[in-house]
């Protein structure tokens, strides 16, 4: 993660150059200085999961976007987590005061404010939009509300997020999606904790969406599992579980599916892995019949599982 910072510019130059940086890394905005003359900043910013993760820290500014930087947005989501300092995040009528921990989502496309104190660092990472919408409905009811990072769910959330920027880097583009939906899920959880306004419904289907991820997971490694049995074991019905994945474009079937494919391709990746067969890290993973894994391997990642080894071994023999 390359850190750019202010310090060796010159006092004048400072704050234009930061906020050149900080837009390149982020998404376009527009900022006022606490104070111009004195003004110090660093960004540091890595890719994540298809979008970035971005720590951004300065001695007090103003920030919002204005109609046109916003026609021209992604259509992402901003998951605003608080490393030191203070900032209040202001959009749809709501205003979220963070403090060391809190977090709170953006919406990229809506107008929004941000007021960073002196001495604010924040660590900012841009998501799908669908992903959150298949856990919370419509995001403008979640955005700008301020989830404690101290206690409960939102503790969990926060911590998660405080780890990721020292692993990023070690971790494949294939582990670092999973990591998203599972960062999704956790904010989301947190959010509708904290949230003494939240729908019963829309909080009673996260709980039943997130406990039988939990489930799935916990039976990959068993070959004779069904979705019957899954989703019973969730407290659900199959047709249940399979409205609930819908959002997300899957159903309980391929999901499981999904989850064995990624143990798989992290298994064939992995350095001290490289002397099992292939078809024995595809029975440890639950599948049953290797043709059906290869083609299945093959329909998710473009290449045969022996392919998608040898092509992850010469990437290595030439870094």
């Amino acid at each position: 993660m390359a850190l750019v910072s202010t310090a060796s510019v010159h006092p004048r130059d400072r704050f234009d150059y930061w906020h050149e940086v900080a837009c390149r890394a982020m998404v376009p905005f527009e900022c006022r200085p606490r104070d111009r003359a004195g003004f110090e900043g660093e960004i540091s910013s890595v890719p994540f999961a298809g979008a970035f993760l971005t720590i951004s820290s300065n001695n007090g500014v103003t920030s919002w976007r204005t109609a046109r930087q916003i026609a021209q947005s992604k259509d992402s989501i901003f998951i605003c987590s608080q490393v030191s300092g203070s900032t209040r995040v202001s959009q749809n009528g709501r205003d979220a005061l963070l403090q060391s921990g809190d977090l709170t989502l953006v919406d990229n496309t809506a107008p929004s404010s941000v007021v960073s104190s002196i001495g604010s660092k924040k660590l900012v990472i841009e998501l799908d939009r669908r992903n959150f919408e298949a856990r919370l409905g419509r995001i403008a009811q979640w955005t700008a509300r301020r989830v404690d990072g101290a206690s409960g769910a939102g503790a969990l959330a926060s911590n998660f997020i405080q780890l990721l920027p020292a692993q990023l880097s070690l971790l494949s583009d294939t582990a670092q999606s999973q990591i998203s939906h599972q960062l999704i899920d956790l904010v989301a959880l947190a959010l509708t904790e904290s949230d003494g306004n939240a729908t019963t419904r829309s909080s009673g289907r996260l709980i039943s969406l997130l406990r039988l991820k939990a489930v799935v997971d916990a039976n990959l490694t068993n070959p004779n599992v069904t979705c019957e049995e899954l989703a019973a074991a969730a407290g659900i019905s199959v047709r249940y579980a399979n409205q609930l994945l819908d959002a997300e474009e899957t159903s309980l079937q391929r999901l499981l599916f999904s989850r064995r494919i990624v143990k798989c391709q992290e298994a064939l990746v992995d350095p001290a892995q490289t002397h099992r067969q292939i078809s024995d890290i595809a029975y440890s993973w639950g599948f049953g019949d290797v043709s059906h894994f290869g083609r299945l391997f093959k329909s998710v990642t473009g290449l045969t599982p022996r392919g998608y080894r040898l092509q992850a071994l010469k990437s290595a023999a030439g870094r």
